[in-house]
């Protein structure tokens, strides 16, 4: 309520619909921000933020051959189209809420939370649409001796060497790794080496303190929750995810064409309060070559 009196003094108007809206919106992308994990990674595309128009281009890596020139003559340069960009169209992704008036009236503090949830559940679609875009990546390794998920077997765990391994892989297409997105499982797994849990080995008591290992190799690790996650292997049932590995900038990228925004209604008859957050985005992969997927059993 503070924060709608001062707004609503700040810009000398009436609407209180409308600022209401815009505070709960604020709300949104405050529990959105820390749910996010690839945005942060990759390349972020704001030309069409509250603009008109409904597609934005991203160029691509362009390979160029320097050749040496003898004087006077012409220099033959290469041609750019709107073939070596990626085309990104943003779409419009929702999710919404019904609370009762009695709720509100018992002073249940619902309100709050389903803001909560809303923020989360957006943060939530756009990692699963970067990280749909990054599965199109045609480079994989995995864990232990298996050459594809149906040979994954139960033991198949994330380590320092298959880790090494992915960044390799990254620069021998002649990139660099600057990030890789794990889960739970693996975080788990890369904390049970002893270059990690041994502080003397690791020069610093970082995963002691906190149960996380940052970064190993120079790579910045994240852990998240959205990462793609199946069951197959040679019994069919090893549980196993896909992590990346990535030159997050020149891997993907992310356009950005509405932020989270709130509308709310109120149904007098139903006595219900509807409310609806929503947000324009795509996503694209730019270099399949910049993602590596690091597949690997969970147990």
């Amino acid at each position: 309520m503070r924060e709608i009196l001062e707004m609503l003094s700040d810009t000398g108007t009436a609407d209180v619909h409308g600022v209401i809206n815009e505070v709960l919106a604020k709300k949104v992308e405050e529990a959105a921000r820390p749910k996010r994990c690839f945005r942060d990674l990759i390349t972020l595309n704001t030309d069409l933020l509250n603009k008109s128009g409904d597609v934005v281009r991203v160029p691509l890596r362009e390979t160029l051959t320097a050749t040496e020139i003898a004087e006077h003559a012409t220099v033959d340069p290469s041609t750019l189209t709107y073939g070596t960009s990626c085309t990104l169209r943003p779409t419009e992704f929702a999710t919404g809420v019904r609370i009762s008036q009695q709720a509100i009236e018992r002073g249940v503090n619902i309100l709050t939370g389903c803001t909560r949830e809303i923020g989360e559940s957006l943060a939530q679609c756009e990692d699963i649409e970067i990280r749909t875009a990054l599965n199109e990546g045609t480079i994989s390794i995995y864990g232990g001796d298996a050459t594809s998920t149906a040979s994954l077997e139960a033991g198949d765990r994330l380590t320092p060497e298959l880790f090494t391994r992915a960044i390799l892989r990254v620069r021998q297409s002649d990139f660099e790794p600057t990030d890789c997105v794990i889960g739970a499982e693996q975080q788990y797994s890369l904390s049970t080496y002893p270059q990690f849990s041994d502080a003397a080995m690791w020069g610093g008591t970082d995963v002691l303190k906190t149960g996380y290992v940052p970064q190993y190799m120079g790579v910045k690790i994240h852990t998240s929750g959205n990462i793609e996650k199946e069951h197959g292997g040679i019994s069919t049932a090893v549980p196993y995810s896909t992590c990346y590995m990535i030159d997050g900038p020149r891997a993907c990228a992310l356009a950005i064409k509405r932020n989270p925004t709130i509308n709310r209604a109120y149904k007098v008859l139903e006595r219900k309060h509807e409310i609806v957050g929503s947000m324009d985005f795509d996503a694209g992969l730019l270099n399949s070559d910049a993602v590596v997927k690091i597949v690997v059993s969970n147990d």
